[in-house]
């Protein structure tokens, strides 16, 4: 938007969408155009602000080393190579730890959701004794710092025999995952009227067939953020992993670290390994955006 014109979009009844130059009300008001070219320009700067380290981590993968090593640093004008992708998944097998991580972080959503969601309705709609005490219990599970219970975890795991495995990491990130979606999908109940359950009911449904045909398919969405979220915190861990598995059984967050040595930084690999552990996550969310836009907006009409 310039300070010469403001262009605004008129919609007609038919649903006709036509655009005119409203000079005369810039020309009325130009401080509140004024204010809104910087509001404009100030968003466009935060956001350029919070992308370049992305932008920067992904022009490292493909820079040779070089020019990854050259003063001033080279973000526009270079010679692209992929030298770095080749290293990373021929040389160090990166993609061994990408399907790791995909399957531990897929299957302990899709475990947290079975059992997520009925817990969530059954704190949402049911006198549960304690209930209010019993979901506090379950929050307070994500207040304990990861480093407080690595190392009685670790000697647990050891006695049963899980370090080392994905079944061992997947209970772990259950741990993770769990409470905070029980905790988002319970908002989302809560926020569907009792009374569309108790119509169905009436009508002779169960209490089970109004939840499965009335409060589920309302809260998809819900599910859908809350799942997302579930996903990017079992991606992203890194302490637990660390501690519980090695070798081929690393996720992708280790393999990252991998890459920065005691006596060198493999700065193109780590740049690589950045951007392809950054692009499932991106990938996902760009797939379900429309469940996320839904789930973020429910619960802005209330009964």
């Amino acid at each position: 938007m310039s300070l010469g014109s403001v262009l605004t979009t008129v919609r007609s009844g038919a649903g006709s969408v036509r655009s005119v130059f409203d000079i005369d009300r810039l020309r009325a008001n130009p401080l509140g155009t004024a204010k809104l070219t910087v509001k404009y320009a100030v968003a466009v700067f935060i956001s350029l602000w919070m992308l370049f380290p992305i932008y920067w981590m992904f022009v490292t993968g493909i820079q040779t080393r070089a020019t990854i090593q050259n003063w001033p640093p080279k973000f526009l004008f270079f010679v692209a190579t992929f030298e770095h992708y080749v290293d990373l998944f021929v040389q160090e097998s990166y993609h061994v730890f990408l399907l790791n991580s995909l399957i531990v972080s897929a299957t302990a959503v899709a475990i947290s959701l079975l059992l997520a969601i009925p817990a969530a309705y059954s704190l949402s709609r049911m006198d549960v004794p304690g209930g209010h005490h019993f979901a506090f219990y379950i929050l307070s599970t994500r207040m304990v710092p990861p480093l407080a219970i690595l190392v009685p975890l670790f000697v647990f795991y050891q006695r049963l025999g899980l370090t080392n495995s994905r079944p061992g990491l997947i209970i772990v990130h259950l741990l993770l995952t769990l409470p905070l979606m029980i905790w988002i999908i319970k908002g989302f109940i809560d926020d569907i009227p009792v009374s569309l359950e108790e119509s169905a009911m009436v009508g002779g449904c169960t209490r089970m067939q109004a939840f499965r045909e009335v409060t589920l398919p309302l809260i998809a969405p819900g599910v859908g953020a809350a799942a997302f979220i579930g996903f990017i915190f079992s991606w992203n861990d890194f302490q637990m992993a660390l501690v519980l598995v090695d070798g081929a059984r690393r996720t992708a967050p280790l393999a990252i670290q991998a890459t920065m040595g005691y006596l060198e930084i493999k700065w193109g690999q780590l740049g690589a390994a950045g951007t392809m552990t950054v692009l499932p996550v991106v990938l996902l969310s760009l797939a379900i955006r429309n469940y996320l836009v839904a789930g973020m907006t429910m619960g802005a009409v209330k009964e």
